[in-house]
Parts: C-alpha cells; sequence; structure tokens
C-alpha cells in the first residue's frame, strides 16, 4: 500500500485593517478552523490475474497462490484559507482561516481468475477479502469525526505570522503548518493499519457454496497453511 503528502493550494482571504490599525499589532487573529474531506474511490473488481499472479504481485514465490489482494493508494492535501492584514507601516500578517484537509483513496480488489468458475465461490472471496475495504472506510469515519478536530487548537495557536510580504508570511503559515500534516498522515496510517491488521483472510470464507468453496479455495491458496 502505498501512501503519500500532496501539498495544497493556498486560498486567500483578503481581510484590510484600515488606516486606524495598530502599527506594532496585527490585532486579535481570526478563529481558525480545520475541515475534513474523503474522497474514496469505488471498490472496483478485477478478475483477469491467476492466482499465481497475485501471489507474485503479492511478494511471494512464484509456486506459490493467493485468491485474492487488496490495493489501495493514500493521497492527504491540504488546502489552506488564509487571512491577510496590512498595516499602515507596511508589514503583513497572515493568519490561517482555515485547513481543509482531503484525505483521497484510490483502491481495487483483486480475486484469482480461477473463481469465476463458480459464482457462489467468487462472491464468497470478494466478500471476505472487501472487508479490507470496509476496515479502510471505518478508519476514515473515524480519523474524520474523532481525529481531525483534536488538531483544531494546535492550528489555533499558530496564530499571525509577519513579514514584509503577502508572500512571505503566506510561507510562513505554510511552514507552520507543515508539521501538523505530517503528524495528520502518520496518525491515518497508524489508524489505518490497526483497522487491517483486524482482518483476517488465513480462512477460508464462510459462505461453502454446497462444498464448492473448500475445493476451489484450496485450488488457489486459500487455507493451505
Amino acid at each position: 500500500m502505498t501512501k503519500k503528502i500532496v501539498v495544497g493550494l493556498i486560498g486567500m482571504l483578503l481581510m484590510g485593517l484600515g488606516a486606524k490599525a495598530e502599527a506594532a499589532s496585527c490585532g486579535a487573529a481570526p478563529p481558525t478552523a480545520i475541515v475534513f474531506e474523503a474522497v474514496p474511490s469505488p471498490l472496483a473488481q478485477d478478475t483477469s490475474a491467476s492466482a499465481k499472479d497475485l501471489a507474485i504481485k503479492l511478494g511471494a514465490d512464484s509456486d506459490r497462490r493467493a485468491p485474492g489482494y487488496y490495493d489501495a493508494g493514500v493521497a492527504i492535501s491540504a488546502r489552506r484559507d488564509t487571512g491577510i492584514a496590512k498595516l499602515p507601516d507596511g508589514t503583513v500578517c497572515a493568519a490561517l482561516v482555515k485547513l481543509t484537509v482531503k484525505l483521497s483513496l484510490e483502491r481495487k480488489l483483486w480475486l484469482a481468475s480461477e473463481l469465476t468458475d463458480n459464482t457462489c465461490v467468487l462472491q464468497a472471496f470478494a466478500t471476505q477479502y472487501g472487508a479490507r475495504g470496509k476496515a479502510d472506510d471505518d478508519a476514515i469515519a473515524q480519523f474524520g469525526q474523532t481525529t481531525v478536530p483534536t488538531y483544531q487548537k494546535q492550528l489555533a495557536a499558530i496564530g499571525w505570522q509577519t513579514a514584509k510580504s503577502q508572500e512571505e508570511a503566506i510561507k510562513e503559515i505554510t511552514d507552520k503548518t507543515a508539521p501538523v500534516m505530517t503528524e495528520i498522515q502518520a496518525k491515518f496510517a497508524e489508524q489505518r493499519t490497526a483497522a487491517q491488521s483486524k482482518i483476517n483472510l488465513s480462512q477460508l470464507p464462510g459462505e461453502a457454496c454446497d462444498g464448492a468453496t473448500a475445493k476451489l479455495g484450496h485450488k488457489v491458496g486459500s487455507g493451505n497453511g
């Protein structure tokens, strides 16, 4: 599984303070919000590869067999909405108004081509290996509801960043939020790994399909130890 951070675009919300602004102070910083957006792809299913091919894809020896393989690519990006205040002495103040954390998940479920010989067995293995996709959905939901909001105080503490130009001030905001994004990425990887570790694929699927699951399953390497 691959994971990566994509540097987000910076949106700017201009907030001029006018002539009465204090020269030595940016005033009270605007409130900071953190928003989470999840974009998981549908779980596409592919049966073009053989059990032997799937084993090789998983890094096993060429004499091994694998009935299925769940693959997912994760991308976490950030969009920053920045408040700008310009003081009479030319100082530019920048504050983070909103950080939008977007998590994209491109995923695919591979099932051995041999399983297409029996529709019931194919569905049984699709359900079993599809549990990995469900685990990702659960991890994403938990992450958005309980984890992302915990960074609210950390982001609010950044406050105003001052510089001689708007570009420099915004760069200060970007630099200050970068460690938070690194933490967010690492935390999601941790929660996702924990969710995936609960999935047991070492046994045959529960649906027997009148004995066909065991017969065809052993042929593609399931339950063989």
